[in-house]
């Protein structure tokens, strides 16, 4: 990889988990000299990355006024979740008939054993369930459509840290029966099962997010 490109990549990298895990925070402006010295790099490769975060949503370019880490809003996550139901609904019907029961059972014990490692349902439930959503995608086999999804979920992941810094009490519970009932379906290749399991969950999340915001 050429050196330049290696330090845009490297720089890209930085940015944006800084932004999705709330590091660098919504509204929050982004100084290119700053990260110059922080990261003891030239302008160049941070310009560019910034030009590509902005162009993904991350950033947005105020003219006169410079670069900022991207807002989110309400009818940002209510977008994101109606772009979430039409892909996850169709793709776990078609995953349906083409995982591999077996390995969905195996998925369903780690993420079974994530609950029982776990305080309160927290954060480690978090990652287990979302890796639940990303198999139902490689299960697919079409790799442009899981590379959609793979971008889509940065911005999942972003807005989750944002929106569930604090759970209430209730959600983990119900998320996790919820995630049990998506494998189980799965495991039994029944499509019309696994749409609905699918469409309750996605619909109880954003309902969920609407009541404590």
């Amino acid at each position: 990889m050429p050196e330049s490109k290696s330090k845009k990549l490297l720089v890209y990298d930085v940015l944006k988990q800084r932004i999705i895990t709330q590091v660098m925070k919504p509204g929050e402006p982004i100084n290119e000299g700053i990260l110059s010295q922080a990261l003891d790099l030239s302008t160049t490769p941070i310009r560019e990355a910034i030009q590509r975060l902005e162009r993904e949503g991350f950033i947005e370019n105020v003219p006169g006024k410079g670069n900022f880490v991207s807002p989110i809003s309400i009818q940002d996550l209510r977008e994101l979740f109606e772009i979430r139901e039409m892909l996850e609904c169709e793709a776990i019907k078609r995953a349906a008939v083409k995982c591999d029961p077996q390995r969905v059972m195996e998925l369903r014990k780690v993420f079974e054993s994530s609950r029982a490692s776990s305080q309160n349902g927290s954060h480690r439930q978090f990652h287990a369930g979302e890796h639940i959503h990303i198999f139902i995608f490689e299960s697919l086999g079409n790799q442009r459509l899981l590379e959609i999804y793979r971008r889509l979920h940065d911005h999942i992941a972003r807005h989750r840290n944002f929106f569930f810094s604090d759970m209430h009490e209730g959600r983990p519970e119900k998320s996790y029966r919820e995630h049990l009932e998506i494998l189980d379906a799965l495991a039994a290749q029944d499509p019309a099962r696994c749409e609905h399991a699918m469409r309750v969950h996605l619909r109880n999340s954003f309902e969920y997010v609407k009541s404590i915001i």
